[in-house]
């Protein structure tokens, strides 16, 4: 028996050995039994379920040439060697991902490696692979919602408005330039923390002691402290520090350090393997009960990690309050199963593959603090059996863009504060929408596809065409009763756009830039809006940068289980806030980011949070003595002068 190399369907045509079609009567006429043969350029005609051998069968229905009326033959019986036009519906290869399948390795929470890779290595075939499989991936150049339609004239004929606008509606309503700064703590108080300190301050410990340490005690044997759960933390900060280490076993060893081989150091003073390996098992990050198709009518499959990204974002609000310039972008958290929750593939990103979270950061002095993150759940996000959505978002009726605009800046809704977007976020209905709850919203425009609705790009293009390097203008319209600016800056080689509803084309004397024009170099300076952008543009970038560079965490903390991956890059997003934090404090560069992990990782391992506290000892004070308890007298002159050798008086 030949296995099926093609799909089946009518018109088909395949062959197989004559023996194997039925009825048998009317085959062995023509093609008798004793005799080898093979039944060729045989038409599939149907599908359906026959009896063979008194067991029911899934079978093709076939034509054979020199046999009269309609013969089957069992599907993995037959070779298909010429395909049809359209396939059986039930030969189609699943395009979606409506049925969760399981991860290859399940929830391996012992394993110390990381999920086996199952993506290809060519990226650009990579993508039209994944795309055919139904999962998403997010292209630079493909058109946003609310994009426009047909292609702008391909000649101006001057109807648009440019102006250079004479007033700010930010500036008008005395917005100050405020900057970043903790709740609970000064920067000079920053300045002199400890590691340990600063990360406790960046990371919500709260939900560690209400949520992680609780659930995880569930599956433990002997409780899990506070102190003990930052050692095991430790230690997985430690290992990430050095790299050529495959096995994390190495860090345990009993036999001598050598310089050839294993690790640097022994970790076994600070936590045996045995716990290490106890505790990594039984982590858990919610306290919140699964849900079930049965009991609840769908299946969340970010039921792990979505209570602690919640919890994240909370600790932020509260406890930072934003600069008044932020940057809104994505970031990746690299996963090479493409089977895990929200699997995206993002190709322009340095690691393409993984989880996509939507990002914001402010950058005082150019020193980054990321203080919002959202896990982008795509195709997986979860719905009721009526098609509504299990979780809602707080702002219905708009678009997928819109809506992420208005929740990555909720925080900040109503302070006047200004967030820089990229191409991905220039949304007309966004951009507007953010400004009636009191965000300045500015993105840069880019085409993709076409040009973004409400940006006739083509007609922009087309008026800068003759004007200098540098000049800018910009083109007033409206959207929603509310004035709508497509700032414009005539580059090299192209005009920079920038969609806003605030701001001024005012120079920044501070902020120049240069172009090579004819082998000669030119200068001319930004104006506010690009400059704005082109200061803040990387900060998201910034932060992620130092989550992997030079070693990732992510690296070497090893698992085959998602949610201790997503767990995994809140704690390197925290660990950077704090690095960038002390810079602030201390107005200086901020340190290597491995110097710091390294006494960050010791201080963790190293704490006395869980040793019983020092009884403090009283001091008994001696009771002075009164004057009747002394008496004052003369010695006499007969009987020996003070000898100050002997330290006595002479007889």
């Amino acid at each position: 028996m030949v296995s099926t190399s093609k799909p089946g369907g009518i018109g088909a045509i395949g062959s197989a050995a004559s023996r194997l079609f039925h009825p048998g009567d009317k085959v062995r006429e023509k093609y008798p039994k004793d005799a080898k043969l093979h039944c060729v350029n045989v038409e599939i005609t149907g599908v359906g379920l026959r009896r063979i051998k008194n067991e029911a069968k899934m079978c093709y229905l076939v034509s054979i040439p020199e046999v009269e009326g309609e013969c089957y033959i069992a599907k993995k019986c037959f070779r298909v060697e010429q395909g049809p036009d359209m396939p059986f519906e039930s030969e189609h290869t699943p395009l979606h991902r409506d049925i969760p399948r399981p991860l290859p390795h399940g929830e391996d929470r012992t394993a110390l490696f990381n999920v086996m890779c199952n993506v290809g290595n060519g990226l650009a075939d990579e993508v039209l692979e994944l795309c055919a499989q139904g999962l998403e991936v997010d292209d630079d150049n493909e058109p946003l919602d609310k994009g426009a339609g047909a292609p702008p004239p391909l000649e101006y004929n001057g109807p648009h408005n440019f102006t250079v606008p004479t007033h700010c509606p930010r500036h008008e309503r005395n917005m100050i330039n405020e900057r970043g700064k903790w709740v609970y703590h000064r920067w000079d108080e920053i300045a002199s923390m400890t590691e340990f300190e600063l990360f406790r301050m960046a990371f919500p410990e709260d939900f560690m002691k209400d949520v992680i340490i609780p659930r995880t005690n569930d599956n433990l044997g002997s409780p899990l402290m506070l102190g003990e759960f930052y050692k095991w933390l430790g230690c997985n900060f430690f290992m990430a520090c050095f790299q050529g280490i495959p096995d994390r076993k190495c860090w345990y060893s009993k036999e001598a350090i050598s310089p050839y081989s294993g690790a640097p150091l022994w970790l076994n003073n600070a936590m045996s393997f045995t716990c290490y390996l106890e505790i990594t098992t039984a982590l858990r990050f919610t306290d919140v009960r699964m849900p079930t198709v049965e009991q609840d009518g769908y299946e969340d499959r970010f039921h792990k990690v979505r209570k602690m990204i919640d919890e994240f974002n909370n600790h932020y609000a509260h406890s930072y309050h934003p600069s008044w310039l932020n940057c809104l972008d994505e970031s990746m958290s690299s996963w090479l199963n493409k089977f895990c929750p929200g699997f995206m593939c993002v190709p322009r990103k340095p690691h393409p593959f993984g989880n996509e979270y939507h990002s914001i950061a402010d950058g005082d002095d150019g020193k980054s603090i990321m203080w919002r993150v959202k896990l982008v759940e795509g195709k997986d996000r979860p719905k009721k059996a009526g098609g509504q959505w299990v979780f809602p978002t707080e702002f219905p009726g708009y678009g997928k863009t819109t809506t992420t605009m208005l929740e990555m800046t909720k925080p900040i809704h109503g302070k006047g504060k200004v967030v820089v977007g990229d191409s991905g976020f220039c949304v007309q209905e966004g951009v507007v929408e953010c400004h009636k709850r009191g965000v300045w919203f500015q993105a840069y425009v880019k085409k993709r596809g076409n040009w973004p609705c409400g940006v006739p790009g083509a007609a922009i293009d087309m008026y800068f065409d003759d004007m200098e390097l540098g000049h800018c203008e910009s083109l007033v319209a409206e959207h929603d009763n509310v004035p709508f600016l497509i700032h414009c800056c005539r580059d090299l080689k192209y005009v920079s756009k920038i969609m806003s509803t605030h701001g001024m084309l005012e120079t920044v004397q501070d902020h120049p830039t240069w172009q090579k024009i004819d082998g000669s170099w030119k200068s001319f300076k930004y104006s506010e809006p690009f400059s704005r952008y082109a200061r803040a543009k990387h900060w998201v970038d910034d932060v992620n940068n130092r989550r992997h560079d030079p070693i990732g965490l992510e690296e070497v903390w090893g698992t085959k289980w998602w949610a201790m991956r997503q767990f995994t890059i809140l704690c390197l997003v925290a660990e950077v806030n704090a690095v960038q934090s002390r810079a602030r404090g201390k107005n200086k560069v901020a340190e290597p980011q491995l110097h710091f992990r390294r006494e960050l990782a010791w201080q963790m391992i190293e704490n006395t949070m869980d040793d019983p506290p020092t009884p403090e000892v009283a001091l008994v004070r001696r009771q002075p003595r009164t004057n009747a308890d002394h008496a004052l007298k003369k010695w006499a002159a007969f009987k020996g002068e003070w000898d100050l050798d002997r330290r006595k008086f002479k007889r």
